[in-house]
């Protein structure tokens, strides 16, 4: 492949590995994440407040990951980033025992929190891994396989769950998921910083510095805000697709292809977007576009009519997801990557705790309808911040070395 033909020995094996991880980690999210909402609430009746605990599972993981980040400063990442996949993607294994809803959010909920624990290890290996001039693009190639497995899992997964009860197909599909980390294990990058360590600095500087660093505070910001849109709307979009629309496991299945697919050429777009414009840049065109779903969920009277929200979030949240990832790299250096991500992670629990539950008591006064146009303009908001305090000005300044 004639972009791959320039990397270095332990790069193209960084990269052979963390493909071959991406694909099978895609078919397992894809058979089981865009049916667990309408599975919990069709099935076994889940409440709105149980579907806001099953959308807030992996803010509570990432609320330990300054935590997380502050002890592996000196240490080897990798292990961390591939013991919480291991241990939170087995808890699918427990499945069959999900008889009743509060079961089934339970055991949903720790495989969540638990793997959200590799958020901080996992920024530092791949900071390790690929180099910066090319990294947003090898991660967006990784993360079109990933999409491209995941758009797989979802088609059929929605075929099989027509017939099949989710007790069985779930563990199946974790297996994949528990393949995907041993996958990943295997990357070959550095064990450990260069030279002898120093003393890790006190836990709360990270606090201080992502305070006092004016790029990270004014992303992060703009960030929270794009993100509490996502969380209010999580726990409505299941709600008002079965209550409202009264959808099948077929067309989950379509509108999770339909936004794996958009997703896929998605990844191979803004990982060039991001290479030459930033973090910000980005942003600011993710959620334009993202802000299509809302829009058209308030609209909507039949399924079909979803294909193009899925189809504008699937693209969008590529961007959001490359753009996350990557300014934890870039804002940080090698030593304070990883702790960076568990800045963001820690922030991203300050949002995704309250922020299912604030959209599951929305539903009740507003109505679902009103529900996606408050996350519409929470985005428009971060948009106004961003171009108000010269973001696009920052993302020439936002690549560390």
């Amino acid at each position: 492949m004639r972009l791959c033909s320039d990397l270095s020995k332990p790069v193209r094996r960084a990269l052979r590995w963390d493909s071959t991880a991406g694909l099978l980690s895609g078919l397992f999210s894809g058979a089981i994440f865009p049916f667990l909402g309408v599975i919990a609430r069709r099935d076994l009746g889940a409440s709105p407040y149980l579907l806001a605990v099953l959308n807030s599972s992996g803010a509570l993981g990432n609320l330990f990951n300054p935590v997380i980040a502050h002890r592996i400063r000196n240490r080897a990442k990798l292990p961390h980033a591939v013991w919480p996949l291991l241990l939170g993607r087995s808890f699918f294994l427990l499945m069959p025992l999900a008889l009743l809803a509060p079961v089934y959010i339970a055991i949903c909920f720790l495989a969540t929190a638990v793997s959200a624990l590799s958020g901080p290890a996992y920024a530092a290996v791949i900071r390790d891994a690929y180099p910066g001039q090319r990294r947003g693009q090898l991660m967006g190639l990784v993360r079109v396989l990933a999409v491209a497995g995941a758009m797989a899992g979802a088609l059929f997964g929605g075929l099989i769950l027509a017939h099949a009860s989710y007790r069985w197909v779930f563990p199946a599909a974790s297996l994949l998921g528990l393949l995907a980390a041993l996958a990943f294990a295997r990357i070959g990058v550095p064990a450990a910083p260069n030279g002898r360590p120093g003393p890790a600095p006190p836990f709360l500087e990270g606090f201080r510095v992502a305070r006092e660093d004016r790029t990270f505070s004014l992303y992060s910001t703009c960030f929270y805000l794009y993100g509490l849109g996502n969380l209010i709307m999580g726990p409505v979009i299941p709600l008002f697709q079965v209550d409202v629309l009264k959808i099948t496991p077929q067309w989950v299945g379509y509108l999770a292809t339909v936004a794996a697919a958009s997703s896929m050429l998605g990844y191979l777009y803004w990982g060039r977007v991001l290479d030459r414009h930033g973090p910000f840049r980005l942003m600011l065109m993710v959620i334009l576009l993202i802000s299509l779903s809302p829009i058209t969920y308030f609209f909507a009277r039949q399924v079909p009519v979803l294909l193009i929200a899925a189809a504008a979030s699937g693209f969008a949240v590529a961007g959001g997801d490359l753009g996350y990832v990557n300014a934890a790299i870039r804002f940080g250096t090698r030593e304070t990557a990883a702790a960076y991500a568990g800045m963001f992670a820690f922030l991203q629990a300050c949002r995704g705790i309250p922020g299912p539950f604030l959209g599951a008591a929305l539903n009740q006064f507003i109505g679902p309808r009103f529900v996606f146009l408050v996350a519409l303009s929470l985005w428009l908001l971060a948009v106004a911040i961003m171009l108000a305090r010269g973001g696009l000005r920052l993302d020439r300044a936002a690549e560390s070395p």
